[in-house]
């Protein structure tokens, strides 16, 4: 392909991602607004980027758009990105990401998240989640067979214990900003 078809493609998949980003943005902003805690290591940081991120709820994109949200992209630290696979908000920082980015990538690798990522941010809402999927879990485990049972219980282990360290970290927006 030559090089204009490919940034062609490049461009929609730009404004959509900086779209999702604003999303999440204006989603953490209005669950601390409700009163909801966050925690992890990169809590404040995304306090400060969702209060400066302008949301674009029902507005039509022009063309120029795809500039602006490439720029809006390339705001190493800046950009959150919702992971609901992991029950996290990834406030992307290129060199803390445990997900190996590729060198000059804007984006997480979302399906290679790992605990203990420096970009990470859960919010009660998160925590409750966590919680649910974990009572999925024991309840798949009650009907599996020895060795798969014992591994799901295990990751519902996990996944309590992650919500137990959100609750026992966790502070109001305001206690961060």
């Amino acid at each position: 392909m030559p090089g204009g078809a490919l940034e062609f493609l490049a461009e929609p998949l730009a404004v959509e991602t900086a779209l999702a980003a604003a999303d999440t943005a204006a989603r953490l902003r209005d669950r601390v607004a409700a009163g909801e805690k966050v925690s992890g290591p990169a809590a404040r940081r995304a306090l400060t980027a969702a209060a400066h991120t302008p949301r674009f709820e029902g507005r039509i994109v022009p063309r120029t758009f795809a500039r602006k949200a490439s720029t809006f992209l390339a705001r190493d630290g800046i950009v959150l990105y919702d992971n609901p696979d992991a029950f996290l908000i990834c406030a992307f920082k290129h060199d803390n990401a445990l997900c190996e980015p590729e060198p000059g990538a804007t984006a997480p690798r979302q399906y290679d998240c790992r605990p203990g990522c420096g970009n990470t941010v859960r919010t009660d809402t998160h925590a409750r989640l966590l919680r649910e999927r974990a009572d999925e879990l024991d309840q798949f485990a009650a009907h599996t067979p020895g060795p798969v049972s014992r591994r799901l219980r295990a990751n519902a282990h996990r996944l309590r214990e992650t919500a137990a360290t959100h609750d026992s970290t966790a502070h109001p927006a305001e206690a961060l900003t």
